[in-house]
């Protein structure tokens, strides 16, 4: 029997599965609330808790908490306190197959050449590299060299820096093995210097690459984030340093923080949750 089918006996065996009307669209809302305030915690949520949290009386909290378990998006541990249930993790095993990155990033990656007028790329790691994904071209005729597929190392581009900042420390560092190649004459080539601009990267919230590793080229990148809170890609604005000054990476990085949030709401991503990608200890 197919999972339509299954669903479709799911709503016709359950008395709570009425026609959609007003108050029951008030009780979904109120339903979904709920559910995101158990997410939003780090182990099992008390119901005292959610209700304070909520503000809904609590015999309507309990309510929707009973729908809500018998439905398999909740549950209760031995405590009584609540946590996810199984229904929610096959709905995000469901989401996160269906994802496509390139797909869900072209738009806003387009929305933002047109407020910058220069060259926009994606990125993810593949070992020491970065690896160009999507590529959106600046309208002028003189722009960055990279193009979808080319690599670039990880330790002078500006992608590079923020897939390498939120990771482990041990991983930093096994990725940053001397001698580092020195690509330009900004390049910073010692791995402790690297290391030390990466920390900054995690302070500020995003990187630069300032003639770092194409001469003549400026960038300036952001994280995109997956729907558990680890950084999935870097997104940056890339131009050529004659028309792109280190000011004009300072002034354009909220437009880029901006536009990677985005991309990152739609890969499942919550600004509200604390990131699950480990900071360097």
């Amino acid at each position: 029997m197919s999972d339509v089918s299954n669903a479709k006996l799911d709503l016709a065996s359950n008395p709570d599965a009425a026609p959609a009307t007003a108050g029951a669209a008030k009780a979904l809302v109120k339903g979904l609330a709920l559910v995101d305030l158990v997410a939003a915690h780090d182990g099992p949520t008390r119901l005292v808790d959610l209700v304070a949290d909520s503000g809904l009386p609590r015999p309507t909290a309990l309510r929707l908490l009973e729908a809500l378990c018998r439905s398999g998006v909740l549950r209760t541990d031995d405590a009584g306190h609540y946590r996810l249930g199984p229904r929610v993790a096959a709905w995000g095993h469901a989401f996160v197959n269906e994802l496509d990155l390139p797909a869900m990033a072209a738009e806003p990656m387009a929305g933002l050449v047109e407020a910058s007028g220069e060259t926009c790329f994606l990125g993810v790691r593949d070992e020491a590299s970065v690896v160009y994904l999507v590529a959106v071209n600046s309208p002028q005729a003189v722009r960055p060299a990279a193009r979808v597929g080319s690599r670039n190392p990880l330790h002078c581009t500006a992608i590079g820096k923020v897939l390498l900042a939120w990771l482990p420390e041990p991983e930093i560092r096994g990725a940053l093995v001397a001698p580092l190649e020195r690509r330009t004459a900004n390049t910073l080539a010692d791995p402790d210097a690297v290391v030390a601009e990466l920390a900054a990267v995690r302070e500020r919230g995003f990187a630069t690459d300032d003639v770092e590793n194409e001469d003549g080229v400026r960038c300036v990148a952001a994280p995109i984030r997956d729907h558990a809170g680890a950084v999935a890609a870097g997104l940056s604005v890339s131009a050529p340093a004659y028309r792109f000054s280190r000011d004009d990476l300072f002034r354009l990085a909220p437009e880029v923080l901006r536009v990677a949030a985005t991309v990152s709401e739609r890969l499942g991503h919550s600004a509200t949750r604390t990131d699950t990608q480990a900071t360097p200890q």
